[in-house]
C-alpha cells in the first residue's frame, strides 16, 4: 500500500485541522488596533490574568474615581530579578481589555465587579482611552495624547461605536437636543465653567465634529492634521476632547499609556526626554481640565526605570518604584504560572482560527495536554515566547502532515526545555491605526 503524498503545510492546515490560517502570532507583538486578530490584542483571553484584573481595577479604575489617583504604573519585572529583558508578558493586550471593559458601559460594570452598587456606579461615570509611544512617530507627550483622541474618534471592535460618537450620543439624550448648535452650547458652557489655568482656547473645530451627526467628521478633521501640529498641539486637542467628555457627563478619564520606556530610547536626548517628562507635570497634573479629570496609567520595565527615573524625580512625578509604599499605584504582571495558563491563552486562538461549521471534539486541537505541557516548559513563561513557540511547532508540525501534535513531537521540534530558540524583541515601531471596523 503506497504511503499518502505529503502535502504543503498550509494545506494540511486547511484540510485537516480546518483552520483558515495558523491560529497564533509570528512575532507576538502588539499592534493595537491592526486587522490581524492574533496580533491586536483582540483575542486576549482575561481569565489567564484574573487576578491582576481585579487588582487593576481596585488600585487604577477605583483609585481615580475616588481616591485622587493621577498617576499608575503597570509593570513586568522579569521573570526572575536577574532576567534583563522584562518584555512580552501581555501588558499592552491587558491595558487593551481594560480599557475596553470601561468604556462598554461607562465604568458600571468594573465599578459592580469591584463590589460598588448601582448608585456608586451611576455616581462617577468614567471612560477610558489608550495610547502608546514609539521611536518612529509618538516621541513627544503632545503626539501620545493627539493618539489618544484619534483612538476615542476611531477605535472600534465588536460592531461597537467609537467612544467619541457613544459620548455625543449621551450628550444629546442629557440635553434632549441632537442638534449639532445645541451640542457644541453644551460643550462650551462646560468650557466657560473652568476655574483654572488651562491651555488656552479648546480647537472650536474639533468640538464642532465631535458634535457631528456624522460620527467620520471627526475622524476626518484629525487625520487631515499634520505631524508636527499633532506634536506641538496634541495637549490642546486631548482638553478639547475631555471637555467635550465632561459635557457628556464623564467625571473621570483613565489614560492608559503603552510603551513609556521609549522616551527612554537611546534615541531620545536626555535634554528631550528630561523636557518631555515635566511636561507631564505641566500638562497631567497642573492644567485644566487634565488635573481634574485625567489619570495616566502607564507601562514600565526595570531597563525603562533605570533610564526615566532620573527625569521622573527631576519633574517630582509620583515614584514608579515596585515598593511596598507604592503597592498601591503599582501592578506587576507575573509569568505564566503554569500549562494550564499557557492553554487558557492559546485556547482563543484556536477557536477564532477555525472554520466556520468545523467540529472540534477539544479545543485544544491539534495540540495533546501532554504537548502544551511541553510547550510551556520550553518557553520563556511569557506569553509572547509561548505563542511564538505555539506558531513554530504549527508550522513545522504541519509540514510534516501530523494528525495531531504530541509532547514529544514539541520536544523535536523545540528541543529541550531551557533551549531558547529567539529572544524577545523590541515592540515594532509605527503609528497607531484606530480604525478598526
Amino acid at each position: 500500500m503506497s504511503t499518502p503524498a505529503r502535502v504543503p503545510g498550509v494545506v494540511w492546515v486547511k484540510r485537516e485541522w480546518k483552520f483558515r490560517t495558523n491560529p497564533f502570532p509570528a512575532t507576538g507583538m502588539a499592534r493595537i488596533g491592526g486587522t490581524d486578530d492574533r496580533e491586536n490584542g483582540l483575542l486576549y483571553e482575561p481569565d489567564v490574568h484574573a487576578e491582576e484584573l481585579r487588582e487593576a481595577i481596585e488600585k487604577f479604575v477605583l483609585g481615580m474615581a475616588f481616591s485622587g489617583l493621577k498617576f499608575g504604573y503597570l509593570w513586568s519585572a522579569g521573570v526572575s530579578r536577574n532576567d534583563s529583558d522584562a518584555r512580552g508578558f501581555g501588558k499592552s493586550v491587558f491595558m487593551q481589555h481594560l480599557v475596553g471593559r470601561i468604556n462598554a458601559d461607562f465604568g458600571v460594570d468594573v465599578y459592580r465587579e469591584a463590589g460598588l452598587d448601582s448608585a456608586d456606579a451611576a455616581e462617577v461615570p468614567i471612560c477610558s482611552l489608550f495610547t502608546s509611544f514609539d521611536t518612529a512617530h509618538v516621541r513627544s507627550l503632545g503626539a501620545a495624547l493627539f493618539a489618544a483622541v484619534e483612538y476615542a474618534v476611531k477605535f472600534r471592535s465588536d460592531g461597537t461605536a467609537p467612544l467619541a460618537k457613544r459620548l455625543r450620543d449621551r450628550l444629546a439624550e442629557q440635553i434632549g437636543d441632537p442638534d449639532v448648535k445645541a451640542l457644541t452650547k453644551a460643550v462650551a458652557d462646560t468650557h466657560r465653567a473652568l476655574r483654572g489655568r488651562t491651555l488656552g482656547p479648546p480647537d472650536d473645530k474639533l468640538i464642532v465634529a465631535l458634535c457631528d451627526e456624522d460620527s467620520g467628521a471627526a475622524a476626518d478633521y484629525l487625520t487631515k492634521i499634520s505631524p508636527i501640529s499633532r506634536s506641538r498641539n496634541g495637549a490642546v486637542h486631548m482638553a478639547t476632547f475631555l471637555i467635550f467628555a465632561a459635557a457628556a457627563g464623564m467625571k473621570h478619564v483613565l489614560l492608559c499609556c503603552d510603551q513609556l520606556e521609549d522616551l527612554a530610547s537611546s534615541t531620545t536626548a536626555k535634554a528631550k526626554r528630561e523636557l518631555e517628562v515635566e511636561r507631564f507635570r505641566d500638562v497631567i497634573v497642573e492644567t485644566l481640565p487634565m488635573a481634574d479629570m485625567l489619570t495616566l496609567i502607564a507601562t514600565m520595565h526595570p531597563r525603562a526605570s533605570l533610564t526615566m527615573k532620573h527625569a521622573w524625580a527631576l519633574a517630582d512625578l509620583p515614584s514608579f518604584d515596585l515598593t511596598p509604599s507604592n503597592r498601591f499605584s503599582t501592578l506587576e504582571l507575573p509569568p505564566l504560572r503554569d500549562a494550564t495558563q499557557a492553554a487558557q491563552l492559546l485556547k482563543p486562538y484556536l477557536a477564532a482560527a477555525t472554520k466556520e461549521g468545523a467540529q472540534r471534539e477539544d479545543d485544544l486541537l491539534p495540540f495533546t495536554a501532554e504537548a502544551v505541557d511541553s510547550l510551556f516548559e520550553r518557553s520563556t513563561r511569557k506569553p509572547r515566547d509561548v505563542l511564538r513557540k505555539a506558531h513554530i511547532v504549527l508550522v513545522a508540525a504541519s509540514g510534516l502532515n501530523l494528525k495531531s501534535i504530541t509532547s514529544s513531537d514539541v520536544e523535536n521540534i523545540l528541543g529541550m526545555p531551557g533551549q531558547r530558540m529567539a529572544s524577545d524583541q523590541d515592540e515594532i515601531p509605527g503609528t497607531l491605526d484606530w480604525s478598526r471596523g
